[in-house]
C-alpha cells in the first residue's frame, strides 16, 4: 500500500516545527516511486501525495527542502552520543 501524504504550502512548512518537518520528509520518501511499481489496484486521486513521480511529489519535497535549508542541525543519534560522551570525559 503506498504511503499517503497531505500537500501543504511553502507556508504552512515555515510554520512547522523542525521535528516535523522531519517526520514529514520521512513520510515522503516512503512513498511508492510510481503507481506501475506500487500494489495499488486503481490510481485514487484523493488530493494526496502518493507517488515519487508525481508533479505534487516533486514540488513538495522541493519546498520542503528549502524550509529545511534555513533551519538548524539536529544531530544524529550517532552525533548525539558523540557529544554526549565527549561531555562525559571532559567532567
Amino acid at each position: 500500500m503506498a504511503n499517503k501524504v497531505e500537500p501543504k504550502s511553502l507556508e504552512e512548512l515555515q510554520s512547522m516545527h523542525t521535528g516535523s518537518l522531519m517526520s514529514r520528509r520521512k513520510a515522503l520518501l516512503k512513498c511508492d516511486e510510481s503507481f506501475e511499481m506500487s500494489d495499488e489496484l486503481e490510481h485514487s486521486d484523493q488530493g494526496l501525495i502518493q507517488f515519487k513521480d508525481s508533479a505534487v511529489w516533486k514540488q513538495a519535497y522541493s519546498d520542503l527542502k528549502e524550509v529545511l535549508s534555513t533551519r538548524e542541525n539536529i544531530p544524529s543519534k550517532k552525533e548525539r552520543k558523540e557529544i554526549r560522551q565527549a561531555k562525559a570525559k571532559s567532567r
